[in-house]
């Protein structure tokens, strides 16, 4: 992406975040960091890294629990009137006090526009400003760590050392038309997504991926829908959009995998990571992915 776009894209976020200022759940956002390359002056940034510093009322909690509960991603509520369907922009929440990395100060609340536009053009082209040192970084993130940011690969690290979880990568099988012609993938799938998706590649290869180990895939709770049945110990989920559940999916809902394709594509290798959880005591400790 072109620093140009990027510039554009991070006025647009700051602009509707100034104007929404009187409307809930924009009202809680009390600052706007960015970090990554673009801050540091990449004149070809891959994305936009914002980390946005939320306060929380019970408003808040009420609709992050109901979210969480009903398969959704509480965040939507910001990042739709800040960005709809634009993915340049990748959004942490609450980063800035456990950052060990420079996040460079966007916005504060009761500023104005012109204040926030300031502090943007004051972050100068660099062309020597290159990727950053990878931190948190294990042989399983490999290759997916521009789609797994640097937050999520933490927490991931401190569920592994915590003896919480394990994860391994793994290699989905490319789904055949006998996995598509399975009833219950069949009967899943007809009105989620069509077959030039990524998504509909990406959930039969999940489908393809059970079905090949003598998994019900009735059992399979997926990208936020269960499949059929009322108990699922099976989680699957695409490009991180329910991975904030994952914690309560294994300590509350009798979870026993979850397999997260971190960036669905339409064609090459479909690559997961299959976690499973090993210790439920340590789980319930984990403070994991904020609220």
């Amino acid at each position: 992406m072109e620093r140009s776009r990027a510039v554009a894209l991070v006025e647009e976020v700051l602009g509707r975040l100034v104007e929404g200022q009187g409307e809930w759940p924009l009202s809680l956002v009390r600052e706007v960091y960015v970090f990554g390359s673009f801050a540091r002056g990449a004149l070809q940034p891959g994305d936009v890294d914002l980390d946005l510093e939320v306060d929380r009322d019970d408003r808040w909690r009420n609709w992050f629990v109901d979210a969480l509960s009903a398969g959704r991603d509480p965040y939507l509520r910001f990042r739709q009137p800040l960005v709809g369907r634009k993915r340049l922009v990748q959004f942490e929440f609450n980063g800035h006090e456990e950052a060990d990395f420079p996040m460079t100060l966007l916005w504060r609340r009761g500023d104005d526009l012109s204040a926030a536009m300031d502090r943007l053009t004051e972050i100068k082209a660099d062309p020597d400003a290159g990727r950053a040192e990878r931190h948190a970084m294990l042989p399983q993130f490999e290759g997916l760590d521009r789609w797994l940011p640097r937050f999520h690969r933490e927490h991931f690290i401190a569920a592994i050392e915590s003896g919480a979880i394990t994860v391994e990568r793994v290699t989905l099988p490319e789904p055949e038309p006998r996995h598509f012609a399975h009833p219950v993938v069949e009967d899943h799938l007809w009105d989620r997504w069509q077959p030039p998706s990524p998504l509909y590649r990406a959930a039969g290869a999940v489908f393809a991926y059970l079905i090949d180990r003598g998994v019900d895939p009735a059992e399979l709770h997926l990208h936020g829908r269960d499949v059929r049945a009322r108990e699922t110990p099976y989680y699957a989920g695409f490009s991180l959009r329910y991975l904030r559940a994952m914690q309560w999916c294994f300590t509350d809902y009798g979870g026993r995998e979850w397999i997260e394709v971190v960036h669905p594509t339409k064609r090459g290798e479909i690559h997961a990571l299959r976690v499973l959880p090993t210790s439920m005591d340590r789980l319930k400790e984990l403070h994991w992915l904020r609220s």
